[in-house]
Formats: structure tokens, C-alpha cells, sequence
């Protein structure tokens, strides 16, 4: 089943000039790709390649020049109200700074528990159950619940953050870059444990990376984006390899150095 749709998007920016008439910058050209229920989706390209232009436009952030970002049939730039209200139940983003995502002056369990007060009607006695299920689940305590956020560490306030985006349980969550300030060995973990959520609810992921290795132990799916179109776009699996050069190039790159092991004994140290 598809969560999203995407159909023939197209976006760019006006660079700076007087009175706004700069030149046009295409971002994004052509794309047209579906994201699936219960699904992880990598979405590979180097720096420039338009992957982050284009996870504002799932999440209705921005509204693509032409074509469309589709949820339940219906272009998500324009949803208002409840049927808004159901998009964002349904699509959470995490995004690489994970300070930005936290009230510096508010707890970090009252910030994961934000989406549950603005997207639910559940009592403050079931958020704080969810809020601690949450925080096990990513590997930290009942106690982190009660720090500000400068009393985390990195990794830790990253945990946090993606812990805030499955609060309200939603069908897809997109990871932009949302592991890249982290070590392997913490990459790693989160990696298993949100495989494990998606083995257990269902939940759908789309991490968008330049890092193959990555990719290549989470997702089921690959699509590599290069100069702001889907060039390449296939199954993961052992044999992973690419036709297109983009892809080929991130290849040579970012493979591991003993890619011959078993995806199980995926060493990213």
C-alpha cells in the first residue's frame, strides 16, 4: 500500500537579486516515485543532490513548483484541519540537528510528548507511559525523561529526537541525515532498534543519507538522486550494485572494507 505518492515534482529557488529576480535554481526535476507501508527506503545522493529539498516536500514543508506530493489521494500542500491533523499523525521527519527540535527551557519527556498534547486525546498519565516506552525502546531511561537538553549528550538528545517522531505512531517516519553527527557503533544500534519497531508495528522509514553503508544494512529499497533526478532506483540486497555512475561513485567511496560478510555480520566500525 502507498503512504505517499509522488508525481512528476519539480522544484527549485530563486537565488538573490534585486527585487527577487535572481537567477532559477533547479533543485528537483521529474520525480516520480511511491513510498510504501511498512517499508525502508534509502535515499542516496552525494551533498547537492536535492535529498533534503525533496523531504520538506514529503512533509508538505514546501510546495513543489510543479507536480505533486500525495497523502491518502490528496496533495499534502494543502491539507488543512483535521485532514492535516491526520498527515501529521501519519508522517513524522527527524532532521540532523537535533538541538533544534528541543525547548531548551522544558524537559526532554515534555518535548517527546508534544505530539501526543497537539495530535491525540490521550491523558497526561498515557503520554508519560508512551514517553517512558519510547525512551527504552531507543535505549535510554525513565531518567533522561527528566533533563533539559543540554544535559544530554549528542547521541543521546538524537535518540531523543527520533523518540519525539514516533511519538504519535506514525505509518512513516523520514530520517534526514538524522544519523550522520553519530559513531558507527550508535548508528548501528539505532539502526537495529528501529528495525525492530518496523518489524513490530509496521512503521515505514525513509533515511535519507550520502552514506551507503548505511543504506545498505537498514533499507530494503534504494533510490540514488543525482542532480536533482532519481537516476537509480532497485533492491537492496547482497549483490548491491549500481548502473548509474552517481550511484557507482558512492559505491567505490563508501563500501566497507570486507563487503564479502553477510549483511548479519555487517561490521560499520
Amino acid at each position: 500500500m502507498s503512504l505517499l505518492r509522488v508525481q512528476q515534482v519539480e522544484h527549485g529557488y530563486r537565488s538573490g537579486g534585486l527585487l527577487g529576480r535572481g537567477k532559477w535554481l533547479q533543485v528537483l526535476e521529474g520525480i516520480d516515485v511511491q513510498f510504501e507501508a511498512g517499508q525502508t527506503t534509502g535515499l542516496l545522493g552525494s551533498s547537492g543532490s536535492g535529498k533534503s529539498t525533496l523531504a520538506r516536500l514529503l512533509l508538505g514543508l514546501e510546495r513543489p513548483s510543479q507536480g505533486q506530493v500525495s497523502f491518502a489521494g490528496r496533495d499534502v500542500s494543502r491539507l488543512r484541519g483535521e485532514a492535516a491533523r491526520d498527515f501529521q499523525r501519519a508522517v513524522q521527519l527527524v532532521f540532523q540537528d537535533a538541538p533544534s527540535a528541543f525547548n531548551p527551557q522544558r524537559s526532554i519527556g515534555w518535548s517527546i510528548a508534544e505530539p501526543l498534547r497537539h495530535l491525540s486525546a490521550i491523558s497526561q498519565t498515557a503520554q508519560r507511559q508512551r514517553v517512558l516506552q519510547l525512551l527504552e525502546q531507543l535505549g535510554l531511561s525513565a531518567e533522561h525523561a527528566e533533563r533539559l537538553p543540554q544535559q544530554l549528550s549528542g547521541g543521546q538528545l538524537q535518540r531523543a529526537n527520533i523518540a519525539r517522531a514516533l511519538a504519535i505512531s506514525p505509518q512513516l517516519v523520514v530520517l534526514d541525515e538524522a544519523l550522520s553527527n553519530l559513531d558507527r557503533v550508535l548508528q548501528v544500534q539505532l539502526l537495529q532498534r528501529l528495525e525492530q519497531l518496523r518489524r513490530d508495528t509496521g512503521t515505514a522509514f525513509v533515511l535519507i543519507s550520502h552514506d551507503l553503508s548505511l543504506v545498505r544494512y537498514f533499507c530494503q529499497r534504494v533510490m540514488v538522486l543525482a542532480d536533482g533526478r532519481i537516476v537509480e532506483d532497485r533492491s537492496v540486497d547482497q549483490e548491491l550494485s549500481f548502473q548509474h555512475s552517481a550511484g557507482q561513485q558512492l559505491q567505490a567511496a563508501m563500501l566497507p572494507s570486507r563487503p564479502e560478510r553477510a549483511r548479519s555480520e555487517f561490521d560499520l566500525a
